[in-house]
């Protein structure tokens, strides 16, 4: 009888290039209220996922698109891997609110990439840096709907210190945070990502989100 060879996780597996030296500390030319995210990313039974990359993008202060930044780190992003804990910190400023090109406006926020072991494609969300009744008028809010799963993309801060938010994602089971996908006519990917069905369907011209990223998940239309 032949020996089953042994289970093995999917990747991805990040070249060293990946790493940004202080790539969790968001770069802006500009001033504004320095804050920093910090949670860990968990699996499905609420284990910590390790080696994870995080790639986050958002406006500055005044709700702007900032500039392409220096010949080494572009202005809005940052870059983190999870510890062996699943833990990460990211140090930025506070983003405005902002409005899109067709006028519906936005609660301060960062748009979220994750790669993770075992996920074949990028799952992305986002997180909201304000109290659920100052979001509710929100496009991604209003296309959640359930107060529930709307919980998970908004940031906690820590009542002993102001100036930081704690969030963690879920990528699995209970309290799954919520993953957003771009519809397949505009994104070009139909397959299905890794969430159980915690998705949320954006037209790429609805998303409000210049910043670029795959699908995950079977979205619907808004």
């Amino acid at each position: 009888m032949a020996t089953p060879t042994p289970s093995q996780t999917v990747g991805p597996f990040f070249p060293p290039g990946l790493v940004w030296k202080d790539g969790g500390t968001v770069l802006f030319p500009g001033r504004g209220e320095r804050i920093k995210l910090t949670g860990r990313v968990l699996d499905g039974a609420g284990a910590p996922v390790d080696g994870a990359l995080l790639e986050t993008w958002q406006v500055d202060a005044d709700g702007k698109v900032p500039g392409k930044g220096d010949e080494a780190r572009a202005y809005g992003y940052g870059r983190v891997f999870t510890s062996a804990d699943g833990g990460y910190l990211i140090e930025t400023v506070m983003p405005g609110a902002y409005a899109a090109p067709d006028g519906e406006r936005y609660a301060p926020q960062l748009s979220l990439l994750l790669f993770a072991r075992g996920l074949l494609k990028p799952v992305r969300t986002r997180v909201f840096l304000a109290e659920l009744d100052a979001i509710k008028d929100d496009p991604l809010a209003r296309a959640v709907g359930d107060a529930d799963r709307l919980r998970t993309l908004v940031a906690t801060r820590d009542p002993d210190d102001p100036r930081t938010y704690r969030w963690d994602i879920r990528l699995q089971g209970a309290a799954e945070t919520v993953f957003i996908g771009l519809l397949a006519s505009d994104a070009g990917d139909p397959s299905p990502g890794p969430s159980s069905g915690s998705v949320i369907g954006l037209l790429a011209s609805d998303a409000g989100d210049p910043s670029p990223g795959p699908s995950s998940g079977s979205p619907t239309e808004l």
